[in-house]
């Protein structure tokens, strides 16, 4: 049991974490600036395509139909900026930093904190609580579920707090089916807790218990949307498909644990650490962590070189290492030195790839309309080379109230041309027997973003 905190203690720790709350909500608002790239802006053109709030549960049978973040950008309409199209994401994600921090602060007053740094600054979270996508609602409901389980697995003979998880679980499926993956994990260890403490009949009964209601409500939500795209013409469609890969594989694990924590070896570390301080979180890293990933290969299931996939290992990980490392301060000086070194990388890390970001902005495709505004500001018309780019050119035409016109021609004035990753763009440009110039571009420098180029017909 951790001592009462004093008043003074606890206005100390309630500043730090709204100090750090607040510097989490102003980097989500930077960085949510610049045009939609191309998830966002398909979910934006889709979503107001179907009309009605109900055409988002039974019309859009496709993965990147994140229900509660399309609800809402339906609502705002596809006229509203860039920054309140991506308003649900910022608050989730922001609202997500105190939630964490709560959490840690059944360890104490120095883990509450660190948890609010951690969450506050970690490029992995500030990424996705900066766009229009399903992922930080998921977080904050994968978050608050967390903090039920873990709150109930210190005093479990209590009533399981199963409306709280259904609750989370219902939110946090609607925001992103990836809940999915952190409902199982978190159901493992439950399990495996309650295993140890009551053996495997009381572990069984009281997993089901704590996650029943919820699993029957996923279950609805699955059976409705497997409804849905079984009366659709198309059926269930994906927006990409890729194979199993190893080598994606690896360079996705890469990017997950060195956007969320500064560099790779950091993650194994912390998770060595959490066993030697017997914090019971780091079964859940291990089960969200490793297990995942692990599955994911093991399945050779497509889409695996995605880091975003395994995005329900970050929260567990910032949490076990805020409520670590304290610990491991206090426990031996000789401690203290590999504590700053994990300190210091991870905030020296944070501050750079986010101020990246922000500078950035995913590549900004509103800068192409931005451009076209400037050198024709009654209007334009242009040529896509992917059939997929006009949601982006849509979105960011919509957004600033710009009069443009997609023509599949040839001969079209000006030209966008979409890359994946960082394939080649044409140089020189020739089409019609005319040369064309470069008049803007955009290269994203983290997780996602579009790579870009404008091209002008020259006179």
């Amino acid at each position: 049991m951790l001592p009462a905190l004093t008043i003074g203690q606890r206005r100390g720790v309630c500043a730090a974490i709204a100090l750090a709350t607040l510097a989490g909500l102003a980097v989500r608002i930077l960085a949510a600036h610049g045009g939609l790239w191309l998830d966002e802006a398909w979910s934006a053109v889709v979503a107001q395509d179907v009309g009605t709030p109900a055409g988002i549960f039974v019309r859009i049978n496709h993965d990147n139909n994140h229900h509660l973040n399309s609800l809402w950008l339906q609502w705002v309409g596809s006229t509203a900026p860039p920054l309140f199209q991506r308003a649900l994401s910022i608050v989730t994600g922001t609202a997500t930093i105190p939630l964490a921090a709560a959490i840690a602060l059944r360890r104490g007053r120095a883990a509450a904190v660190l948890a609010a740094i951690a969450f506050a600054g970690s490029p992995f979270l500030v990424t996705f609580g900066s766009e229009a996508r399903g992922y930080a609602p998921m977080l904050l409901a994968w978050v608050a579920a967390i903090g039920v389980a873990d709150r109930w697995l210190a005093a479990p003979d209590g009533q399981p707090p199963a409306t709280a998880m259904l609750l989370a679980a219902i939110f946090g499926c609607l925001s992103q089916a990836t809940m999915l993956f952190g409902l199982a994990g978190l159901g493992g260890w439950v399990g495996i807790e309650r295993w140890r403490a009551a053996g495997w009949r009381g572990s069984l009964r009281d997993t089901v218990r704590l996650f029943a209601p919820a699993l029957i409500a996923v279950a609805l939500l699955i059976a409705i949307a497997v409804g849905a795209a079984m009366t659709s013409r198309n059926g269930f469609q994906f927006g990409a498909r890729e194979p199993h890969n190893m080598t994606k594989w690896l360079i996705a694990l890469e990017q997950l644990w060195t956007w969320s924590c500064g560099l790779w070896v950091i993650a194994p570390a912390v998770a060595i650490a959490g066993c030697f301080v017997r914090d019971r979180l780091i079964g859940l890293v291990l089960l969200t962590g490793v297990g995942l990933p692990l599955a994911v290969a093991l399945l050779a299931l497509p889409n695996s070189g995605a880091a975003r996939y395994y995005i329900i290992a970050v929260p567990p990980l910032l949490l076990l290492a805020a409520s670590t490392l304290p610990v491991l301060w206090r426990k031996r000086r000789a401690w203290r030195l590999p504590v700053l070194v994990v300190g210091a990388l991870f905030s020296w890390t944070a501050i750079d790839r986010d101020l990246a970001l922000v500078a950035n902005l995913r590549g900004d495709p509103g800068r192409a309309v931005r451009t076209l505004a400037a050198v024709a500001p009654q209007g334009a018309t242009v040529s896509v080379a992917l059939s997929r780019s006009t949601a982006i050119l849509n979105a960011a035409a919509r957004s600033q109230r710009y009069p443009l016109t997609i023509d599949d021609g040839p001969c079209a004035p000006f030209r966008f041309i979409e890359r994946d990753g960082y394939n080649p763009f044409p140089d020189p440009l020739i089409r019609c027997g005319r040369r064309f110039r470069e008049i803007a571009r955009g290269d994203p420098a983290g997780l996602s973003g579009s790579h870009w180029r404008l091209y002008a017909r020259s006179r």
